[in-house]
């Protein structure tokens, strides 16, 4: 049997009303007293019901029309049962005795949700940007809320934007920068140990050969990566490249961005000499004269941001390399030695490695090389 799915009358005064949204498409089964379309009078909306169970054949009045009490909505009927004049059957208003009828059993199966008094328009707009109804205030009829309303809502609730000062184009060594270390961080499992390491003999090296801290961590890292030389090497096309070479690159800032010169053999130089050639290739990477070459074929970096009071941090691993060392600034700390305690200047190193290649003890073995020769100060 086709049933009918109408527009109820839930007022005295109500004539019309719209269709809010379909809770069923055509074709899908539905089950007696199943909620099948939301509509809304001239206060509050409710949920139609099914009277028969059936299929719903055809929607005539689509979601955001308003249409007369009593017009037909849908029909709902067997799969293969013959529905009447569709034309006719929306376009022709009930009975006045069929209306209250149908009200009447309408207003039993309806059900009524508590609801702000809302236009089509504004509900769908406070589904679309997630906002809650009761919270905005209504500025039409008998305070319903209208699209304007909820716009003006969502507008006073958007956090301002900041203003912008200047757009910089990400170009040159930051662009460089900013490639390399995503696909370092992207491609590379980093993993981090920490380690500190007592300066006390490495403070009295500086004041007898004016070698900066990050020259006796060149010196010390380059020797310390003969015994170690996994961490000297790097992972292409599914295999791992040991170095023979052990090139070391120092992270240097500059006012275009981070360059990171190399100092190619630093394990067959004696502090002096590193000392000497860090201070030149720190200046030419200020200057932006580094040639190619100065800039290509490290095998291992060293990063030093101890001058800007930094005490630890984890740094990204320079591609394809597999490891880097981040020092932070030497202070004095207290230490426990022959069970008593001190103070002493402490540096805290932080080795990064990719852990495809090099695992915990490895790394671990050569950051506790790198400790002891900067320790014994020669």
């Amino acid at each position: 049997m086709v049933t009918k799915i109408v527009m109820p009358r839930l007022s005295l005064t109500m004539k019309t009303g719209s269709v809010i949204q379909w809770f069923k498409k055509e074709g899908e089964a539905v089950q007696k007293g199943e909620p099948v379309v939301e509509v809304l009078s001239e206060k509050v909306t409710y949920d139609v019901e099914a009277l028969e169970s059936g299929v719903l054949r055809k929607i005539l009045a689509e979601e955001g029309v308003e249409v007369p009490v009593g017009a037909t909505l849908a029909f709902i009927a067997a799969p293969d049962e013959k529905l009447p004049d569709v034309e006719a059957v929306a376009e022709t208003p009930q009975p006045k005795f069929v209306e209250e009828a149908v009200a009447k059993k309408q207003t039993e199966t309806a059900v009524v949700r508590e609801r702000v008094l809302a236009s089509p328009a504004a509900k769908r707009m406070a589904r679309e940007y997630d906002v809650n109804l009761t919270q905005v205030q209504g500025t039409g009829p008998e305070g319903r809320i209208v699209e304007e309303d909820v716009k003006r809502f969502i507008e006073e609730k958007t956090e301002p934007m900041p203003r912008i000062k200047e757009i910089v184009p990400l170009t040159g060594i930051r662009k460089t920068t900013a490639e390399r270390v995503a696909s370092s961080f992207q491609t590379a499992p980093h993993s981090f140990i920490i380690m500190d390491v007592d300066m006390t003999e490495a403070v009295k090296l500086r004041e007898k050969t004016q070698a900066s801290y990050t020259a006796i961590l060149v010196y010390a890292v380059a020797r310390a990566l003969r015994g170690q030389p996994m961490v000297n090497s790097t992972l292409m096309e599914g295999k791992i490249q040991v170095y023979d070479d052990i090139n070391i690159g120092i992270a240097v800032s500059t006012e275009k961005g981070l360059v990171v010169p190399v100092m190619r053999n630093a394990d067959k130089k004696q502090l002096a000499q590193i000392s000497s050639e860090l201070g030149k290739l720190a200046e030419k990477a200020r200057e932006g004269r580094m040639s190619k070459e100065q800039l290509t074929g490290g095998t291992f970096t060293v990063t030093n941001l101890g001058m800007y009071g930094v005490n630890t941090f984890l740094p990204i691993i320079n591609p394809p390399e597999a490891a880097i060392l981040a020092a932070g600034c030497t202070m004095e700390k207290p230490v426990v030695a022959n069970k008593g305690i001190t103070v002493k200047p402490v540096m805290t190193l932080t080795l990064a490695y990719d852990h495809r290649i090099i695992d915990g003890a490895p790394a671990s073995i050569f950051l506790r090389k790198v400790k002891e020769i900067i320790e014994m100060g020669n």
